[in-house]
């Protein structure tokens, strides 16, 4: 039997986080990834680290989109599915999209990320991930969503981001890619992208080379916690025994929390990218087109169309009409986007909680078992501090202050 101090399960960019900076704080770490390391949402996302950020939740959100959810073309798409699950978290998921609630997670999401910037930082100087900061456009095709973004840039800039208001002209004279009837962009600073995949397999080196071992193909099938408090995790492979434990595995959490009596709301929100050539005018920032809720991340030999949230439970099926919509949807706003050759499709599951708040935290009945859960579209950006907080808390003992409304029963018992 493998034994160690910790054992984290996940090989995403947040369990390798967390083994990193657990070994960096002197503790033996066994990290187990059920595939390859970076194989999940890491691996594909549109790579923009964005440390300003609002909460899906959004007053009149779901009746604002109701009509367009059962189009697969929409944005957002919800095929009917009979799921009490999926019911329980969109009532709570409505509930929270109350100003009150918005304004404070917002301040809690945005303290999050400025903290996991100075992380960034910090790696960058270690070793590359292509780490940089071109800031972030937000272009918007009519002017009640440049409206809608101000109004948010302005609750973000009340939390220490600034931005600026860019019209057509403006807009154009930038990024000459732009094309078609834009009404302007809002521009965020401090915002900056990576290559995802590098960042976790470079993290996972340095990691090893502070003495990690790190197992792949090997997915954890049973979790149980022993008489003195020490964690057993079951895989086909053997069991591998550790003071405590993270399940840091994206979207598969509740799985394995239910074992510790611990019902996680974390619904699987299906994000996809198309990566196409270089347009002959690509964009040079990263953007968001707003109408479209489509990322696009400009890298060295091709250009990264990604986004949309399908809810139709826990698949990998590839939707056809939603990998047409990211490309459709973009040439509304970009040129050269038609036609152009595609090098990949992929899709995959981001863990969405009904709140817009990352679940980290111990678990109530199993203290020395760990969640980090419910990053949704931010784990990317919420990775280093996610792991940092981990490893510190279990390192020092004691739960930090920035935790404390993350824990991860605060929905109560039913889910």
């Amino acid at each position: 039997m493998d034994r160690s101090d910790v054992v984290v399960v996940g090989g995403g960019v947040i369990g390798v986080a967390t083994a990193y900076y657990l070994a960096r704080r002197g503790r033996s770490v066994t990290l187990l990834e059920q595939d390859q390391l970076c194989r999940g949402a890491s691996l594909g996302n549109a790579g923009q680290i964005t440390p300003a950020h609002m909460p899906l939740n959004q007053t009149g959100v779901l009746l604002r989109n109701l009509r367009w959810m059962l189009l697969p073309s929409s944005p957002l798409y919800v095929p009917l599915r009979f799921d009490l699950n999926f019911f329980a978290w969109l009532w709570r998921f409505h509930r929270a999209c109350n100003p009150r609630h918005i304004d404070r997670a917002t301040e809690i999401l945005c303290r999050l990320g400025r903290a996991s910037v100075e992380l960034f930082d910090q790696l960058a100087d270690e070793f590359d991930f292509r780490y940089r900061k071109p800031g972030r456009l937000e272009i918007c095709r009519t002017q009640k969503a440049l409206h809608d973004v101000r109004h948010e840039a302005d609750l973000l800039q009340s939390f220490g981001f600034d931005f600026h208001m860019l019209s057509r002209e403006e807009l154009v004279e930038r990024e000459p890619a732009v094309t078609g009837e834009v009404a302007g962009a809002v521009e965020f600073p401090d915002s900056y992208y990576c290559d995802p995949k590098q960042l976790v397999l470079n993290m996972a080196k340095a990691a090893e080379r502070l003495g990690v071992k790190i197992h792949t193909e090997t997915p954890a099938t049973d979790l149980c916690v022993e008489s003195n408090g020490s964690v057993r995790v079951v895989t086909p492979d053997g069991e591998f025994q550790a003071g405590a434990a993270v399940l840091a595995c994206g979207a598969w959490p509740p799985r394995l929390a239910r074992r510790l009596g611990l019902r996680l709301p974390v619904e699987p929100g299906k994000g996809y990218h198309l990566e196409i050539d270089l347009p002959a005018e690509p964009p040079k920032t990263p953007m968001m087109l707003v109408e479209q809720r489509i990322f696009v991340t400009p890298y060295d030999s091709f250009l990264r169309l990604a986004g949309t949230m399908e809810f139709s439970g826990f698949n990998l099926r590839q939707h056809p009409a939603r990998l047409k919509m990211l490309a459709d949807g973009a040439s509304r706003y970009l040129s050269g986007i038609d036609g152009a050759n595609v090098q990949s499709r992929w899709c995959h599951l981001r863990p969405m909680s009904p709140d817009g708040l990352p679940m980290i935290g111990p678990a109530p009945r199993a203290p020395n078992v760990w969640i980090a859960a419910g990053h949704g579209m931010l784990g990317l950006t919420q990775g280093p501090i996610t792991g940092k907080l981990i490893a510190d808390a279990l390192v020092d003992g004691h739960v930090s202050e920035e935790l404390a409304e993350l824990r991860p029963d605060r929905f109560g018992k039913s889910r």
